[in-house]
């Protein structure tokens, strides 16, 4: 007997395409790439990368409202003049964020052969914007790329966090600072939202970090009836000790029933397949929010699950302050392409019937 596939069940089948090595890349006349100005180094490493050895490319730069001083904006028009590239800006408010991806989208135009999405400088709702409005049909999935820069050294270190760590237990007022802190508003934009609020029950999914005020803000204005956490893994055993350091910062002992996972910070199948395990479990009767809080392929991992999942809810503490940009993240590591033209094929007609 057949039967029909849900979109849920042909992603979860379907063999999912593993980050590439970056180098070597080059980009023909008809291509573009998307980057965001940040100010940490490795905003602009995959632009560096590709301008040396391609020429005429289309670049949309995208800059932060409101704007800060050590953002690489000159880098990335130094690059653009250098390859006689074409150079659309385009500015991203922080605080009013809604409707970017169709601003992007329109930017880009129909004729770019292949988008890269560099997310390396993207804040975690605009990775989700992005990919959720180039990616809205076979077409779209087809020609976009994931664009990804490590870091050499992520901080906080060890020594900064445990000592937070005793401060809060030693205070319960006592807030630790590190990356961000403080939260401007739960963000919520119509294009992800789904169009049906459907189950009465609330599932919230987040991905606990070092910003320990964005987990208090959800709970505080969503009361969810449910809450799962994903708690990030790195793949280097040498900073491990984070995904229990977050924990404790955030206090999850004392929170009791939640469920909880472990997905890598950097492959983002694990965290995408984590997903759909949550779907599959809970969407009959929760109505699942998921806040992208955790590392930016984490992020890609939630953009490619919301691009076809449509009846999920995306919700985010935008941070309210950030610390210097001397304290985040230094160095270039290795770089990473993700081709996404794989999962328009759950998109197609072969899924619509199979054997049961």
């Amino acid at each position: 007997m057949d039967r029909v596939f849900r979109i849920d069940e042909r992603l979860a089948a379907l063999a999912k395409p593993p980050l590439h090595p970056a180098s070597a890349v080059v980009l023909g006349k008809d291509d573009c790439v998307v980057v965001c100005a940040g100010f940490e180094e490795r905003a602009v490493a995959f632009l560096r990368e590709v301008s040396d050895r391609s020429v005429g490319f289309k670049v949309v730069a995208i800059e932060y409202s409101p704007p800060y001083a050590d953002n690489r904006l000159h880098e990335v028009l130094l690059c653009c003049e250098r390859t006689r590239s074409l150079v659309c800006r385009l500015t991203y408010d922080r605080k009013n964020p809604a409707g970017f991806g169709d601003i992007l989208k329109e930017a880009i135009g129909l004729d770019a052969a292949r988008v890269f999405i560099d997310v390396s400088g993207m804040s975690r709702l605009l990775i989700i914007q992005s990919i959720v409005a180039l990616c809205d049909d076979g077409n779209g999935w087809r020609r976009c790329l994931v664009a990804y820069s490590e870091a050499q050294s992520y901080p906080p270190n060890s020594e900064e966090v445990h000592t937070a760590i005793h401060a809060c237990n030693s205070d319960p007022m006592f807030a630790a600072l590190f990356l961000s802190s403080g939260v401007f508003d739960v963000t919520v934009v119509p294009e992800l939202s789904p169009s049906s609020l459907g189950a009465n029950q609330n599932r919230l999914v987040l991905f606990p970090s070092f910003n320990c005020d964005q987990l208090t803000a959800l709970r505080a204005e969503l009361q969810p009836s449910r809450i799962g956490y994903i708690h990030g893994v790195p793949p280097n055993p040498a900073s491990q000790w984070r995904t229990d350091a977050i924990a404790r910062l955030n206090r999850l002992e004392g929170i009791r029933g939640p469920d909880h996972y472990h997905t890598s910070t950097l492959d983002y199948r694990e965290t995408l397949d984590c997903l759909l395990e949550i779907y599959s479990r809970y969407s009959v009767r929760d109505r699942i929010l998921i806040s992208p809080t955790g590392s930016k392929m984490q992020t890609v991992a939630v953009g490619v699950f919301r691009a076809l999942i449509k009846d999920v809810q995306i919700v985010y503490p935008t941070p309210r302050e950030f610390r210097s940009p001397q304290d985040y993240t230094t160095g270039v590591g290795q770089l990473h392409v993700l081709p996404l033209g794989a999962f328009g094929e759950v998109l197609g007609s072969q899924w619509s019937r199979l054997p049961a």
